[in-house]
């Protein structure tokens, strides 16, 4: 059971490929339990400073564009749904009488430690450090 002298100074391959199946094991262990571990939540009450974290959030993936939720949102859903402001003419009315604004969702999760803000489009995560949310059990 020594090694030879071809083998001498060289990895072991059976280790080596016990190590990297390992490693893909763990890594791929992780990845899943992150997405199982994700729940949509619920914030009882935001205050000023939760709701603009979650505005500047959303704001950020909009480009900058300034938005504004309610102060009750995420309250009773995990979901909220911001629609851009329609284009108007002099009169306030939609320009050509209709809009083609695409509504955009927006989900508080929970891993039962942080709350984050899922973007439904694009599948974007962000973590609200300064939120406070529970998971919601009504799901």
């Amino acid at each position: 059971m020594g090694l030879n002298s071809k083998s001498a100074g060289q990895p072991n391959s059976f280790v080596a490929l016990v190590l990297l199946s390992a490693s893909v094991l763990s890594v791929a262990s992780c990845a899943s339990t992150k997405d199982i571990a994700l729940q949509k939540a619920l914030a009882k009450s935001i205050s000023d400073s939760e709701k603009q974290t979650i505005e500047d959030t959303i704001s950020n993936w909009f480009g900058g564009t300034r938005i504004t939720i309610a102060s009750n949102a995420f309250s009773e859903t995990s979901s909220v749904t911001i629609e851009r402001k329609a284009k108007l003419d002099s009169r306030g009315l939609p320009i050509e009488g209709r809009h083609d604004n695409p509504l955009y969702s927006f989900t508080l999760l929970s891993d039962g430690k942080q709350c984050l803000l899922r973007n439904d489009q694009t599948e974007a995560l962000a973590e609200l450090a300064n939120v406070r949310c529970h998971v919601n059990e009504k799901v």
